[in-house]
């Protein structure tokens, strides 16, 4: 029996079809759209080729490449990959520097040292001359106070490396085993492949007694004397090698050293050998 509605112009008009029609054709696309994008009939959004979508319908972000990782972010690591100078005295973090040097009185010496933390650098010099029954070993300690990009600041100890004596009739060489221990505030100042500065301080060491008479075995008599020292130093290179230049006096000291530093576990990304431009471009491959 077909339901009519309000009759017009005496002609009733049926409802009935008109009804169920509308319903059978709205229930087709609500099916359709379920079946095509069940995401989005889920209120969520789809998520593009290659992400997958978390259980409250959110797109999950893609995994992040291990490559793309930066070298440390807390602190202390972004603080040991900042640029700073690459001076004389003082090493970065994780870096190992073996080093050669000729000069007075050492004649030559071989040196290895280690940076930590930027601040500290531990080391040790030796030479072993024909006329001496063993290497003769002193350490070397830098502090550095202070390092920027175009300076440094610091404190720096080491020993001198001395011939062994000459045992003669010479009342004017010693004959007894010198020694010198320097104690020096350091400055440096440079830019590019240059660093230049000042060493400031106080040596102590074992000098000529006049006060004593020498001795019947022609030993000379020496004592041990404090005396204000210091000196000038320039390194000319790159952050992976140079050439450092020194002179400090009253106890005469003039060498020509090269150094390679290389890195054993530091922070900073790797670079740094090629000598044109800015040495501090960090992003400078090895040449190997």
């Amino acid at each position: 029996m077909l339901e009519c509605d309000h009759v017009r112009d005496g002609t009733p008009q049926p409802m009935g079809r008109r009804r169920r029609g509308t319903r059978a054709v709205g229930l087709v696309i609500a099916a359709g759209v379920m079946l095509g994008a069940p995401e989005a009939a889920a209120g969520g959004e789809v998520a593009p080729r290659g992400e997958k979508a978390s259980g409250d319908g959110e797109i999950a972000p893609p995994p992040r490449s291990t490559a793309d990782e930066p070298r440390g972010n807390g602190r202390l690591s972004q603080y040991l990959q900042r640029p700073v100078r690459y001076g004389a005295h003082f090493l970065d973090h994780g870096v190992l520097q073996p080093a050669i040097a000729g000069g007075w009185p050492h004649q030559y010496r071989l040196e290895l040292s280690l940076g930590l933390l930027d601040h500290i650098t531990l080391g040790a010099t030796a030479h072993w001359l024909p006329s001496q029954s063993k290497p003769k070993v002193s350490p070397i300690i830098a502090i550095a106070i202070l390092r920027g990009r175009y300076y440094e600041f610091g404190v720096w100890h080491f020993w001198s490396l001395f011939p062994p004596p000459v045992r003669d009739f010479d009342p004017k060489t010693p004959s007894y085993q010198r020694t010198a221990q320097w104690f020096l505030a350091t400055a440096s100042f440079g830019q590019a492949w240059l660093t230049g500065g000042l060493d400031v301080g106080a040596v102590r060491a074992r000098v000529d007694d006049p006060a004593q008479d020498p001795a019947s075995d022609t030993t000379n008599p020496s004592a041990i004397r404090w005396r204000f020292g210091g000196g000038l130093h320039l390194r000319a290179g790159t952050r992976r090698w140079g050439f450092t230049a020194q002179v400090l006096v009253p106890h005469l000291l003039a060498e020509l050293r090269f150094d390679v530093r290389f890195g054993l576990f530091e922070k900073r990304s790797k670079g740094g050998w090629k000598p044109y431009g800015m040495a501090e471009d960090w992003d400078r491959g090895t040449p190997w």
